[in-house]
């Protein structure tokens, strides 16, 4: 762990792009409107230099991670921290998310995920972790959640 955070912190943060298509649709769902977050299992402070580097925090309300010390490693934790924090109702928030662990973290609390099949996770995973839809690509996000918003 030590050797990897050192890689990591050294500028292995950085070496993942965002995904064509991020910002454009993080800005259609703001104007939804929607109040976006993030909620990672990166460390927070590796989540916000990540997020600043790439000159996408304003788009968000919020950056939530664990600690270093690994206190809100559970992503479910994390959540209920944010719906407390940020005075959330879990009936109108949706996660986006490409693990399985996104998926039943956000179940834990009711909250719906839309499956991002860019992302790391598949669709079998995806699917078998009870995901309520799944997304194709940035482009189709914001037709994706309004749909699961009405549904």
């Amino acid at each position: 762990m030590r050797l990897y955070r050192e890689r990591y912190g050294a500028g292995g943060l950085y070496e993942a792009p965002v995904y064509d298509g991020i910002p454009e649709a993080l800005q259609a769902l703001r104007s939804f409107p929607a109040r976006l977050f993030v909620c990672t299992a990166k460390p927070h402070t590796l989540a916000v230099s990540i997020l600043e580097h790439f000159g996408i925090t304003p788009l968000f309300a919020g950056i939530y991670g664990p600690d270093l010390e690994g206190r809100l490693d559970d992503k479910g934790l994390l959540i209920s921290r944010m719906i407390e924090k940020e005075s959330l109702d879990p009936t109108r928030t949706v996660m986006i998310g490409d693990r399985a662990n996104d998926v039943r973290a956000a179940a834990r609390h009711g909250i719906p995920t839309v499956g991002a099949l860019w992302g790391y996770g598949g669709r079998e995973e995806l699917t078998e972790a009870g995901a309520a839809a799944l997304c194709r690509s940035p482009g189709d996000l914001l037709s994706t959640v309004k749909e699961l918003v009405r549904a």
